[in-house]
């Protein structure tokens, strides 16, 4: 069909889908998270009602990470690999919006109107994590960052503009004329994404002609996909990024839930204005994101979260003592103000250190169970302020939101960057289709295995002596992340590790200008001191190293010539 875009031909239209399906995932958030629990604390609901209410329809997202194995195991390929889940799953939410018109009166429905918010969840979940594998299937490495942009960005515009509308909506017209509106959207956006293709030539109905394009794709058992995640999941450093990741969702989910209700009951935001600041301060949150990107990538996610946390627990404590200022309305919207645009900056952070250990053939699955461990965080959070809300002060509630958000910086300041060795098979193939999180210039993008950054072919991960490396599995360039070079840097593991010709290095080693594998970062030309003649690059923000195939074996062998090498070549730029 000439009215239909090809995804693989069209970057424009890559962006654009990108920012429109994403936007879709924002338009539940807005209402079911931002407007609606507002809007029941005006209609009389319990501070315990409205923090279980958020702690169950969280659930769904938490539990994502069985919606990857299940789209690489069951697809309908005349219709693109990853295109049919998209569909369905925004055809499922666009039903599942409607179905709250059968909610007639919320504060008397709160089971119903929980199961249905979990029924949505599910499909806007389920579509998340399809059109991010859609996207990576798609996009070449050097637009990744860019899409990365567009993706949050869009994400954020949905739920502030669905927050902010819907705020209006319910107190005017009420609950089922809001979910007509929020269902007409998403219908909308269901509607568009018909006439977008994976590939030109394939199906854009189950019953049209055409057929699959795409790469051949093998089939992986249930059973495959989790024996290999369960061979790097087990390590020091993931089993503290777990606790991390769940004491940042566990005070996430507190505050989520902490502040509309103060914010109605305590500082008399209305409906609408709660609504209204957040989308407000959202979007700006967003863009402060957009702009941090490069410092996370200089300084790193680490670090840049330490700083973050920190201004989380001064705030909450600030606030929880400044209770005479509570009258001033200027102080309370700036306070409110400042925790909704420490949120996405907060977000970007965890994202990027998640990834940084996401070094494995298995990173989809293995991200998911981190990002899934911070939504239970989340939920447990939410439910803990429901649980004690009506024997707690508001200065007390502050007090437990900065003690949950403190409890989170020593366990950061003792994470590890580097994934520790596993027991794991000494070489893990890369899957033949996957979906993970990466985090560059303040994005967010899935990919399978790591891609090469020169060729980007899949890289294959090798263990040697407890240490990981990747290899290309093309042109068999060499991947060491921050620490790695420096324990393998002997003979023996040059000529073990580096097996590729070194013609094919020098052919390759004329690319200089690409952004780091692993986080985005920029990559810097780095010569060794010892042997001059041998150029890499380096990431700038992660410390990881590059070598083109015969360049680490060279370096690990020391000879006479290279002496008079040293000597008499200048130093590579």
């Amino acid at each position: 069909m000439n009215s239909t875009f090809a995804l693989a031909e069209n970057s424009a239209a890559r962006y654009i889908t990108g920012s429109v399906m994403y936007f879709a995932q924002g338009v539940p958030v807005g209402l079911m998270m931002i407007a609606l629990p507002a809007w029941l604390v005006s209609e009389g609901v319990s501070a315990g009602e409205i923090g279980s209410f958020f702690a169950v329809i969280t659930l769904p997202w938490a539990l994502k990470l069985f919606a990857g194995p299940f789209m690489d195991r069951y697809r309908f390929l005349p219709m693109g690999s990853r295109r049919p889940w998209v569909l369905s799953a925004q055809f499922g939410l666009t039903v599942a919006l409607l179905g709250l018109t059968l909610v007639e009166n919320p504060v008397e429905q709160m089971g119903l109107l929980m199961m249905l918010g979990v029924v949505i969840n599910i499909f806007a979940a389920t579509q998340d994590v399809a059109v991010d594998g859609m996207a990576i299937d798609l996009t070449p490495v050097d637009e990744q960052g860019r899409l990365n942009a567009f993706m949050a960005f869009g994400k954020a515009v949905g739920w502030s503009i669905s927050g902010a509308v819907s705020g209006v909506l319910l107190v005017s017209l009420g609950l089922g004329t809001t979910a007509v509106f929020a269902s007409l959207v998403s219908g909308g956006i269901l509607l568009g994404a018909f006439l977008v293709l994976e590939r030109r030539g394939e199906r854009v109905l189950p019953w049209s002609s055409g057929e699959y394009h795409g790469e051949p794709v093998t089939g992986s058992t249930f059973t495959s996909q989790f024996r290999g995640i369960n061979a790097v999941l087990w390590s020091r450093a993931s089993l503290v990024l777990l606790l991390i990741m769940f004491l940042d969702g566990l005070a996430g989910g507190y505050g989520q839930a902490l502040m509309p209700i103060a914010a109605v009951k305590l500082f008399g935001f209305t409906t609408p204005e709660w609504s209204q600041l957040v989308a407000m301060m959202g979007l700006g949150g967003a863009g402060v994101a957009l702009f941090a990107g490069p410092l996370i990538d200089r300084i790193g996610a680490k670090r840049m979260l330490l700083l973050v946390s920190v201004l989380v627990v001064l705030h909450a404590f600030l606030l929880a003592r400044t209770q005479f200022l509570w009258e001033d309305t200027f102080y309370v919207r700036a306070m409110l103000s400042l925790w909704i645009l420490m949120g996405p900056v907060t977000m970007v952070c965890v994202l990027a250190l998640a990834m940084s250990l996401c070094s494995s053939a298995n990173s989809a699955t293995q991200f998911a169970i981190y990002m899934s461990t911070a939504n239970l965080g989340a939920a447990v959070g939410s439910k803990t302020y429901g649980v004690i809300s009506d024997g707690t002060s508001y200065p007390d509630a502050y007090i437990i939101l900065g003690c949950l958000s403190l409890a989170l910086l020593p366990v950061l300041w003792f994470h590890r960057h580097r994934a520790e060795g596993s027991d794991g098979p000494k070489v893990h193939s890369a899957p033949q289709s996957a979906l993970s999180v990466g985090v560059g210039r303040a994005g967010v993008f899935w990919s399978g295995a790591m891609r090469c950054p020169k060729c980007r072919a899949d890289m294959e991960l090798l263990e040697l002596q407890g240490v990981q490396v990747d290899r290309c599995s093309s042109c068999q360039g060499l991947w060491f992340d921050a620490g790695e070079l420096e324990q393998l840097r002997d003979r023996r593991i040059g000529a073990e590790l580096d097996v590729g010709h070194a013609k094919t290095g020098k052919a390759h080693d004329t690319v200089h200008s690409y952004h780091c594998p692993r986080c985005g970062g920029h990559m810097q030309r780095k010569v060794d001191p010892q042997q001059r003649h041998i150029g890499y690059e380096q990431c700038e923000a992660c410390e990881g190293s590059y070598f083109d195939a015969g360049e680490f074996s060279d370096l690990t062998t020391l000879s006479l010539g290279d002496f008079f090498k040293r000597l008499k070549a200048p130093a590579r730029s």
